[in-house]
């Protein structure tokens, strides 16, 4: 039996006492969207390597690609991860906002860090990518959703130093893991993607100098020697 309420529809199943309702239309249709959402921030994590290794094998760098690149960061990093969290209650559409504010900060002053090679403050596709892991691992859970943004708001805005590290054109390990992704992606499982995802972005926040640093480091020495 069928039986709309509202705009929502609902099928109802009935075994004796038992009923069961399946929510369509809106709600449903929601849920779907924030699960394409977070897929899409995944694949944009995964292209924006390509892109950014394509300008500079063809040397088609310049001011204002940088500046439309910091754009396409702030819109899909700062603005698509926000939407992430839900604006539904005052305090995840308050969160939503430091978290986009934090990720406008992040590339407005902490672009340039003065270091060779290096980031100052978590690069926003890493807390993008984090987001949209725990997104697809946790179905959408606001809770946790709301603490990981705050986390990655902290990561953004701590003058802590992140090695600049082209994983294209890095060693080959890195190489295997960015592929490694890729595959996932398309063959294996999606709630095995997103955590091969969430790992490889976490490894990067908190050990950025024992795992990704190393190559940096030798070319800092090679600068001063």
């Amino acid at each position: 039996m069928c039986a709309r309420v509202g705009v929502l529809e609902v099928e109802w199943w009935s075994s004796g006492d038992c009923e069961r309702a399946v929510p369509f239309g809106p709600a449903g249709l929601c849920s779907r969207k924030f699960h394409c959402a977070s897929w899409m921030l995944l694949i944009s994590f995964l292209l924006d390597m390509v892109i950014r290794k394509v300008t500079r094998h063809l040397n088609i760098c310049c001011k204002s690609g940088a500046e439309l690149n910091d754009f396409a960061v702030f819109t899909t990093c700062g603005l698509a991860s926000a939407l992430l969290l839900g604006v539904d209650g005052p305090l995840n559409g308050f969160l939503a906002v430091i978290y986009v504010l934090a990720t406008s900060f992040r590339l407005c002053f902490y672009s340039a860090a003065g270091t060779p090679f290096t980031y100052k403050g978590l690069p926003c596709p890493y807390a993008s990518c984090v987001l949209a892991s725990t997104s697809l691992l946790t179905k959408g859970n606001t809770f946790i959703l709301s603490c990981m943004a705050s986390l990655m708001v902290l990561f953004m805005m701590d003058q802590s130093y992140y090695p600049h590290d082209e994983i294209l054109d890095s060693e080959n390990w890195k190489k295997v893991v960015y592929l490694g992704g890729v595959i996932m992606l398309f063959l294996s499982p999606f709630s095995l993607t997103a955590f091969y995802c969430l790992m490889w972005s976490l490894s990067y926040i908190f050990f950025p100098d024992a795992l990704w640093g190393k190559a940096v480091c030798l070319r800092l020495q090679q600068l001063r020697n």
